[in-house]
């Protein structure tokens, strides 16, 4: 008996673009195919009489995941302005192992950096390395990790609506890469392969108060085909929600996220609103953050666990299961 198809409207997605809009640009709302190459903000950044948007408004970040049977990490570099930040964590779920490292520098970024996703993003001991198709990721200090993700060039860029007279949000992500690496801590070391990995890059004016729940998970349908879903909700007017079928995307409707705090204790259930995506997750912990620099806060929780749901076909349902993180965050910044 064949497999069954899947059955979704035709995807509504932009060409691909060469650059971020300029400030004189109109309609630029929507989700693209691909990488855009140049992000470079500079136009927008600058041309505020009273201070650059680059440190009071502009915020950017890379967030690199691992998501298997095996191995969960995450690691990401944040400049947000006047403050920059890095984590880092690793779960091995064999031995419910947990292990974290984080930094946080004022102007860890000099005044110019521009954050594009082909410069190197470097914050004391973190170091992510694009070019050539892949992201490099070395990382020393409470443990050593390296890795190497390598890009596909089939993800999807958002250009998102803000708020309050700021220009836009852009998001770029990537799913179900082939990564590599190795986890060094002590006497425990641990290699990890295949296509687990996720690329989450951000750039953009969002509002003082920013508040979102995000998914991102890579898994398998029943029928063996490869999975990877990205939701978001109350951010970016949930343009960027999408799933990837064997490689494939296709866009996907709001999306709705239903748990009980602390949200590393609840089964949550994701459900998008045209039906074709619903699921529940099991959190194994979570990664938590709650910083306060004063003009700057950031309340953070991030949940690594497994998912089990079912994807609309037709008349009929194809199950799935798959590996990654629920999110829970809010911020003034």
């Amino acid at each position: 008996m064949a497999a069954p198809t899947l059955i979704l409207p035709e995807s509504e997605f932009r060409p691909q673009r060469a650059s971020l809009p300029l400030p004189e640009e109109k309609n630029i709302f929507g989700l693209y195919e691909g990488p855009i190459a140049d992000t470079t903000t500079h136009a927008w950044d600058f041309n505020s009489k009273i201070l650059p948007r680059r440190r009071v408004e502009r915020k950017a970040w890379i967030y690199l995941g691992v998501f298997s049977r095996d191995f969960y990490a995450g690691m990401a570099i944040v400049d947000a302005g006047f403050l920059s930040t890095a984590f880092s964590y690793i779960y091995i779920p064999a031995e419910k192992y947990f292990i974290e490292d984080k930094i946080s520098l004022p102007m860890g970024f000099k005044h110019g950096f521009d954050a594009t996703l082909s410069d190197t993003w470097r914050l004391g001991r973190y170091e992510f390395l694009p070019g050539a198709g892949k992201i490099v990721v070395n990382i020393r200090g409470k443990y050593d990790l390296s890795a190497t993700f390598w890009l596909k060039n089939n993800g999807l860029s958002t250009i998102a609506p803000s708020q309050n007279n700021r220009p836009f949000n852009f998001t770029y992500k990537e799913m179900s890469l082939a990564c590599e690496g190795e986890f060094i801590c002590g006497d425990r070391r641990q290699k990890f392969a295949g296509d687990y990995g996720i690329l989450d890059y951000t750039k953009g004016y969002p509002p003082r108060r920013t508040e979102w729940n995000w998914l991102s998970m890579v898994g398998k349908t029943e029928s063996g085909k490869s999975l990877a879903v990205n939701l978001v909700d109350k951010f970016n007017d949930s343009i960027e929600n999408a799933l990837w079928l064997d490689g494939k995307p296709h866009s996907l409707s709001t999306a709705h996220f239903h748990y009980i705090r602390p949200p590393e204790k609840s089964i949550w259930r994701i459900l998008t609103r045209d039906n074709v995506f619903e699921a529940r997750f099991r959190p194994f912990g979570a990664r938590h953050e709650d910083l306060n620099a004063g003009f700057l806060k950031s309340k953070f929780v991030q949940p690594y666990g497994t998912f089990d749901g079912q994807i609309k076909l037709g008349e009929e349902t194809e199950k799935f299961t798959g590996f990654g993180v629920t999110e829970d965050h809010l911020a003034v910044w």
